[in-house]
């Protein structure tokens, strides 16, 4: 059991009681599973960097080629998913606490997308496997809930 203080600006300070359900253990897991898809993606772009020639500290190949680009896709693939992690993270583990089966299920689809996204964004197509993305509008949802919950339970 976790004891929050909660506030309104027009309310005097109050404490909400948060029960996390056994089933946030499922979330828990969609938390590794990000970081296995996260490292997943890293190890092909060190690989795509030893194949391309591309030192450190450049983040993406200096020249125009079609070399440059496989490159570039590879790393950029990898970069996407860095800059929707954030949130997806923050989601699922606060949308998770009122619907641990509904988030731990979204951020399957999440990360199952990240991994096919990257796959298609390696054969060029930066827009195949977007399908990932709708998991997090369902977790916004679940945060939602959550968010609710707290302020009018």
């Amino acid at each position: 059991m976790l004891l929050l203080p909660t506030s309104l600006w027009f309310v005097k300070m109050v404490v909400t009681e948060i029960t996390i359900p056994r089933a946030y253990a499922l979330v828990i897991v969609n938390v590794v599973l990000n970081w296995v898809v996260l490292m997943w993606q890293a190890l092909q772009v060190g690989k795509a960097r030893n194949k391309y020639g591309v030192k450190y500290p450049d983040l993406y190949h200096p020249k125009r080629s079609e070399e440059a680009t496989k490159f570039n896709c590879v790393q950029r693939a990898h970069q996407n998913s860095l800059e929707w992690n954030p949130g997806f993270l923050a989601f699922l583990l606060i949308g998770g606490i009122s619907c641990p089966y509904v988030a731990a299920a979204s951020g399957l689809v999440y990360n199952a997308g990240r991994v096919a996204h990257a796959k298609k964004y390696y054969e060029g197509n930066a827009h195949g496997g977007l399908w990932g993305l709708y998991g997090i509008f369902v977790l916004m949802g679940c945060t939602g809930i959550t968010a609710w919950r707290l302020a009018f339970q």
